[in-house]
């Protein structure tokens, strides 16, 4: 079986990253890097065993796929670009700036596969290829409420977004998927803190059918913390993201009557963004399912652009006081 050709679009912080993983992924060669910086594409380049390209259009007609991890500003452009070309896309979060330029992205989608139907569309939303993620929902865990914590020291990077964009998303789609329903109503607070935009949210969320989330996201905490806590009918599950852990108490009936069993789950611990990146090769040849959908990123974009707003209403009111 020939393997996938690839392209890694943009180096910097998280698109390294790509180039590392694609240059030794069993089903891909990694036949350029691209990005508009001399010094820095060539050099990620050498690292990968690959040729450095300025710009996507000087490799489109040489390659299968693209992975394009350029800063969110560029992700409308260079999807269309890559769409029109009918190559697969596996698009880093979030899928565009605005939920305009996700909706134009859409439906380019949608013309591309009209004439090429397997064209896969996968979303950087590596979270969800956690194995402690997987684990969790491979029990078919049902939540009714749940709390997710997302924070960091500062990373001075991604500043031309605020943390909504830059982290709470991955949450958003997560809690999304774990719920499988749909947002219905959001409320938040934030507020900038280092950055002219907001650098530290909390939302709370309700999904249809009832159930409840509350998010925390910051870019301005002292030390890191990635965790998840879900509470179902008579069950409690808590999820360390950075550790790979996932621990669960269910009440159950003893001989002495009820009783809390706890149990730590076994994970077989890997890296999410090899696991994400492998798993859209492999859907790319037909080996497997895509993985988040573009409408899947389309929908957590929607519910990131509820929390920014509500965000905004709170810092308007706290103007006006």
């Amino acid at each position: 079986m020939s393997k996938l050709r690839v392209a890694v679009v943009g180096v910097g912080h998280l698109g390294q990253h790509h180039a590392r993983i694609a240059g030794s992924a069993p089903n891909a060669v990694l036949t350029a890097v691209v990005d508009p910086d001399p010094a820095r594409g060539p050099e990620i380049a050498a690292k990968s065993g690959t040729s450095w390209a300025a710009s996507l259009d000087q490799v489109l007609g040489d390659v299968d796929a693209v992975q394009i991890a350029a800063p969110t500003g560029f992700h409308h452009a260079l999807g269309l670009q890559a769409l029109k070309a009918g190559k697969h896309v596996l698009m880093e979060k979030p899928l565009a700036a605005t939920l305009e330029e996700g909706q134009a992205l859409l439906e380019a989608l949608s013309k591309a596969r009209a004439s090429k139907p397997g064209l896969v569309a996968q979303v950087g939303h590596l979270e969800r290829f956690n194995p402690a993620v997987a684990a969790l929902r491979e029990r078919g865990f049902k939540p009714r409420f749940l709390e997710a914590v997302r924070v960091s020291p500062f990373p001075a990077r991604s500043l031309e977004v605020d943390v909504v964009m830059d982290v709470m998303i991955h949450d958003l789609d997560l809690l999304r998927a774990l719920v499988g329903r749909p947002v219905v109503d959001v409320e938040a607070v934030g507020i900038p803190v280092l950055t002219p935009y907001a650098d530290l949210v909390n939302a709370r969320l309700k999904f249809e059918g009832g159930a409840f989330a509350t998010v925390t996201a910051s870019r301005v905490a002292r030390k890191k913390e990635r965790t998840l806590r879900a509470f179902g009918d008579k069950e409690y599950a808590s999820l360390d993201f950075a550790t790979q852990k996932l621990e669960l108490l269910r009440l159950v009936m003893g001989p002495e009557g009820p009783q809390v069993q706890p149990e730590t789950a076994d994970i077989v611990e890997g890296e999410p963004l090899r696991l994400e990146i492998e798993a859209f090769h492999a859907a790319c040849l037909g080996l497997g399912r895509e993985g988040v959908t573009w409408e899947e990123g389309q929908e957590a974009m929607r519910v990131a652009d509820l929390v920014q707003k509500a965000v905004a209403k709170s810092l308007a009111e706290i103007h006006r006081a």
